[in-house]
């Protein structure tokens, strides 16, 4: 599956992994997958987000609306959005794309250890995935 969505460090921070080249079905799924986490948090709750891009190869035309639309851009719950790995096709299109824009607070980062310090959370939590 070239989408997964899973908290690290409990209710702190929700990690996406993208990987291969995504279709308007992955995003989809995504959505659906993402969803039970955002409903767990409360009035005044936040999370960090982390998008690790390691393993993604590209990004369909067609997709880039739906990416602007995305919850990890949208949603204002999102305090920090980190995103790993991205190569310099990836960073190009996040910023033609307007997401920088929209999200002032997008932080590049060459691995998930050096984002999670930037947090200041240890990589030795587990995870736990969406169904």
């Amino acid at each position: 599956m070239p989408v997964k969505v899973q908290w690290f460090e409990l209710g702190r921070v929700l990690v996406y992994e993208f990987s291969g080249r995504i279709t308007l079905d992955d995003l989809e799924t995504l959505h659906r997958r993402e969803a039970p986490f955002y409903d767990t948090l409360g009035p005044g709750d936040s999370l960090f987000a982390l998008l690790d891009l390691t393993h993604l190869y590209s990004v369909p035309a067609e997709l880039f609306a739906p990416l602007q639309q995305a919850r990890v851009i949208s949603d204002p719950r999102v305090r920090v959005a980190g995103v790993i790995g991205a190569n310099p096709y990836l960073r190009a299109l996040a910023t033609s794309l307007g997401l920088i824009t929209l999200r002032r607070d997008f932080i590049f980062h060459p691995t998930r250890a050096e984002a999670l310090a930037h947090l200041g959370i240890e990589l030795t939590t587990p995870m736990m995935e969406s169904a």
